[in-house]
């Protein structure tokens, strides 16, 4: 790889930024899609905690395949020879870790932080659907409530009303 022009580096790094995030696009909405069952499950209830955790299980999963794909990406380049020294290498700088400086040849050290970059935009982005998913069920909750507290009060007015009729006659 010629040192002065790393396009060929920088397109690698692109490309697989982009299909890095493309992936966690897919999996963050295929989350969110399940979260609206999630939310109908009634609070402090079994079936919610392990419908959440299944959630969280799936948050998991969908950054340890972008990490597998950066993986991939390194050692189809030859930028690193095993798929263990490179899932390794890319799970430390994927999370920011970044110990393991020395790894990648000269040639491919741009792709480190492209890594990272994509480690930081997709634990934002799972930081942000992990709050939403609280967050809405926690909305619903509260106003599950009050609608059955509003609707408690209209039947106790309604009830008033009917007994503060004068009697037919």
């Amino acid at each position: 790889m010629d040192t002065l022009l790393p396009v060929w580096e920088i397109a690698i790094g692109v490309a697989a930024l982009v299909v890095s995030l493309m992936i966690h696009g897919v999996g963050m909405f295929w989350i969110q899609r399940r979260s609206l069952d999630y939310r109908h499950l009634p609070p402090l209830h079994m079936r919610r905690e392990i419908a959440f955790s299944f959630l969280i299980l799936l948050m998991l999963t969908t950054h340890v395949v972008e990490v597998v794909v950066w993986s991939a990406a390194l050692v189809v380049t030859g930028a690193l020879a095993t798929f263990r020294d490179a899932y390794y290498y890319v799970a430390v700088t994927y999370t920011t870790l970044g110990y393991a400086e020395d790894t990648l040849p000269q040639a491919w050290r741009i792709l480190a932080p492209m890594m990272a970059m994509s480690g930081v935009f997709a634990f934002g982005w799972t930081t942000s659907v992990l709050f939403s998913i609280v967050g809405d069920s926690g909305a619903s909750a509260s106003l599950g409530a009050v609608a059955a507290q509003v609707e408690v009060a209209g039947r106790a007015a309604e009830g008033r009303r009917r007994d503060d009729r004068p009697p037919p006659g």
